[in-house]
């Protein structure tokens, strides 16, 4: 992150919500000690609740003091942070918000930037971008952004619904779309270590990979997010924008420098050269599951036919991966827990051993680059036994390795897009899932649940491998 110093306004709508609790306090915590931010800076959040800007201060403390150790604790940041009551709804609300932004910018003496984070619900988009402008806060003088956290949209022609609200206030440039995803430095670990290994570039390609897996298995039930998530699933949820993000990372051409319009105009045209999916597509190379209580949940309907796990088979129409089978695969409540992209490289010689050798970058919850390589058993020239190289743990303990949301909120002060989407990123992304969707629902209702809680996830899965001589590799 840049050593620069920003100051300016944060309006933090949703300013009591989980994700401010859980996620944004704690970094911008975080940057405040790194001393990224100036002297001139100023949070106001926003949200239906009645409270003081005192008590405010006091809720964010607590919700840092839950993430970090007490003496640890930087007091002087909690006296940059006000609070405003307000239904997004009502005008008359974002007059007075108006009047708390200036009382902030005043006591601070802010520069002259405001950011605008949605921590809403879509439903809230249109009035709140309306009220802003209608209010009169859009026209301080100055530079203006706003940030809206994914999803963005339910499908492809939602989000372009969505981006005209946006437009009518803002220029593209302003706009931020959030997928923390991005923020996490062992993902752009994968493009770095392509870019900066030339030898590793030269195999990435047909003729040396056989096939790729990106596997985000989660251990644990859908708890209390009943509601969201039996709306939306494991495709939306996981696939539309994580792992097709994740995709981009191994897959995509690489820029000639590490500079964000590039590698984001190469990451764009990754996405455009992934086909739509037919109907029969989705019957051959989509498998889903449900876990056997999921129907149990909070706020599930006891027939629900929502997928809590799903795993694709994907093709790149580019001859870089001409014949290269990328499959993915989530769930909840599953065995495994972690992130992990795994390259399996091709055998040249019709030779048995007990471990394809591959390539493996853990996202989480370890990180960094694995390679697991053949070798001579020692004093059995007729045997080979595996050997894995990294990941360099020493290194990766050694260094402060920024939470993802230090990352995004860090580009967003200084205007970088380096850890966020573009919207043209956006709509490929939906292109590629709405077939996806639409395939699944023109087939047979599918027969959940078909997996068992604790369990590696159901049998079609391992089919999807199997039917190209292939298998999943599981990580207990």
């Amino acid at each position: 992150m840049s050593k620069e110093q920003t100051g300016g306004i944060i309006v933090l709508f949703g300013g009591t919500g989980d994700l401010a609790e859980s996620m944004i306090f704690p970094a911008l915590h975080q940057l405040f000690k790194q001393e990224k931010f100036s002297d001139h800076f100023a949070l106001v959040g926003v949200s239906r609740k009645d409270m003081s800007d005192q008590e405010y201060r006091d809720y964010a403390r607590e919700a840092v003091v839950n993430e970090e150790e007490e003496n640890n604790i930087n007091e002087e940041f909690f006296k940059h942070l006000f609070y405003q009551s307000a239904d997004n709804t009502e005008l008359d609300d974002f007059e007075k918000l108006s009047e708390t932004i200036q009382k902030a910018a005043d006591e601070f003496d802010t520069d002259s930037s405001y950011i605008y984070y949605y921590s809403l619900p879509p439903s809230l988009y249109d009035e709140t971008t309306t009220n802003l402008k209608k209010s009169g806060i859009l026209d301080l003088e100055g530079s203006h952004r706003v940030a809206v956290e994914k999803p963005f949209g339910e499908s492809l022609e939602s989000s372009k619904d969505y981006y005209e609200l946006f437009e009518k206030a803002f220029k593209p440039e302003e706009i931020y779309l959030v997928d923390h995803f991005l923020g996490m430095d062992s993902l752009q670990n994968i493009l770095a270590t392509r870019y900066y290994n030339p030898f590793l570039e030269a195999i990435w390609n047909r003729d040396y990979i056989e096939h790729v897996q990106i596997s985000l298995p989660e251990d644990f039930s859908i708890g209390a997010r009943g509601s969201f998530y039996d709306e939306n699933g494991a495709l939306l949820d996981m696939f539309q924008n994580h792992i097709l993000q994740i995709l981009s990372f191994v897959a995509m051409d690489l820029p000639d420098e590490m500079e964000e319009d590039k590698i984001n105009k190469k990451k764009l045209d990754l996405f455009k050269h992934i086909p739509e999916f037919k109907a029969e597509d989705v019957k051959e190379k989509v498998a889903r599951g449900q876990y056997d209580s999921y129907r149990e949940e909070e706020d599930v309907p006891e027939d629900s036919l929502t997928e809590s796990y799903i795993a694709i088979e994907l093709e790149i129409d580019k001859e870089r991966w001409r014949d290269v089978p990328f499959y993915v695969r989530t769930g909840k409540s599953l065995a495994e827990n972690h992130m992990t992209v795994d390259v399996l490289l091709k055998m040249p010689y019709d030779v048995s051993v007990s471990e394809q050798p591959r390539l493996t970058f853990s996202i989480q919850p370890q990180v960094g680059l694995s390679i697991l390589m053949n070798q001579n058993h020692s004093g059995k020239a007729e045997e080979v036994v595996k050997t894995v190289l990294g990941p360099d743990k020493e290194t990766m303990e050694s260094v402060y390795i920024p939470e993802p949301y230090e990352n995004v909120l860090a580009d967003i002060l200084k205007g970088s897009k380096r850890h966020l989407s573009t919207f043209e990123q956006v709509k490929e992304q939906w292109r590629i899932t709405d077939s996806i969707k639409n395939g699944m629902e023109n087939l047979p209702d599918p027969s959940f649940p078909n997996y068992e809680t604790g369990s590696k996830g159901p049998k079609e899965a391992d089919e999807l491998l199997e039917k190209n001589n292939h298998s999943w590799i599981y990580r207990e």
